[in-house]
């Protein structure tokens, strides 16, 4: 439950938006910065909509 509330953060929030959206502006730059130092709601994100897309794909 946990995961998916941070999931959830992680699809609304601006700042990871812009940064998958535009990952060569300022702002994209220092979230992606952050994405790799270790962000848990990045890597929750990660999991939780792979795994959506990966059974959206078999289906």
């Amino acid at each position: 439950m946990k995961k998916q509330l941070l999931a959830a953060w992680g699809a609304i929030c601006p700042f990871c938006n812009i940064a998958r959206k535009y990952p060569d502006s300022s702002i994209g730059k220092k979230v992606s910065k952050h994405w790799k130092e270790g962000c848990p709601v990045n890597e929750a994100y990660k999991e939780v909509f792979k795994k959506k897309n990966d059974n959206n794909k078999t289906s």
